[in-house]
C-alpha cells in the first residue's frame, strides 16, 4: 500500500514537472509569435506647391501724354489701360512725380474709371472721378490709393487676368500765370501692386 502510494506521488510529481515543462514551452512560443511585429509602409508622393505671381502692367507703357505748346485752356486726354497680368488677386495704387515744379503745379488732372469715349470730347461724360488735382510735383503726389501696404482707401482691385480702362486728362488752366510760359514738364506715373489674399 504505501509503495502504491508512492508511485502515485511520484507519477503526481511527473505529471507536475510536465505541465511546468508545457506551460514554459507555451509561454516561450507566446513570447516568440509577440517579439514578431507585424510592419507595413505606404508612401504618398507627388505632393506639389506652386508659388502664385503677382505682375501688374500698364498700356502704353511708356509716353501716355505728349503734348507741345500747349496754351492756357488748353487740354489732352488719354486712355491707359492697367492690366493684372499675375495668378494673385492683387490692389494698386498710383503715385505721380514731375521733374519741376512751376508748370506741374499749373496742370489739372483728372483720372476717372468707367468712362465710354476717353478723348477730349466726352471724357467729363460719365466715370468716376478717382483723382482730381495737379498733375504732381517733384516730392510724388499721390493720385490714387496709397503704396502702404494693406488696404487703404481708393485701392483699386483687379482679379488675375483682368484690366481696366483709365481716362487720363490733363489741362492748363486759362488762370496759369506768365511764369509757366515755355517751361516743360515730364511726369512719371507709377503704379503700385500688392496682393490682397492675407493681406488686410
Amino acid at each position: 500500500m504505501a509503495q502504491t502510494l508512492s508511485k502515485k506521488r511520484k507519477r503526481d510529481k511527473l505529471r507536475i514537472v510536465l505541465a511546468a515543462i508545457l506551460l514554459i514551452a507555451a509561454t516561450g512560443a507566446s513570447w516568440e509569435l509577440t517579439g514578431a511585429i507585424y510592419t507595413d509602409i505606404e508612401a504618398i508622393d507627388n505632393n506639389t506647391f506652386s508659388v502664385g505671381t503677382l505682375d501688374i502692367s500698364a498700356t502704353p507703357a511708356t509716353a501716355l501724354f505728349t503734348a507741345s505748346a500747349m496754351a492756357p485752356g488748353d487740354s489732352v486726354t488719354e486712355p491707359l489701360t492697367v492690366s493684372n497680368d499675375g495668378s494673385l488677386d492683387l490692389r494698386y495704387a498710383i503715385e505721380s512725380e514731375t521733374d519741376e515744379d512751376v508748370l506741374a503745379a499749373q496742370l489739372i488732372m483728372t483720372i476717372k474709371s468707367g468712362v465710354t469715349t476717353c478723348d477730349n470730347a466726352a471724357w467729363d461724360t460719365d466715370g468716376s472721378v478717382l483723382y482730381n488735382g495737379i498733375l504732381g510735383s517733384t516730392t510724388v503726389e499721390v493720385l490714387v490709393g496709397s503704396k502702404v501696404q494693406g488696404d487703404d482707401a481708393g485701392d483699386r482691385d483687379l482679379a488675375p487676368t483682368a484690366s481696366e480702362e483709365l481716362c487720363f486728362h490733363v489741362e492748363l488752366p486759362t488762370t496759369a500765370p506768365d511764369a509757366s510760359q515755355g517751361v516743360t514738364t515730364t511726369a512719371t506715373f507709377t503704379f503700385y501692386a500688392e496682393q490682397t489674399v492675407n493681406n488686410p
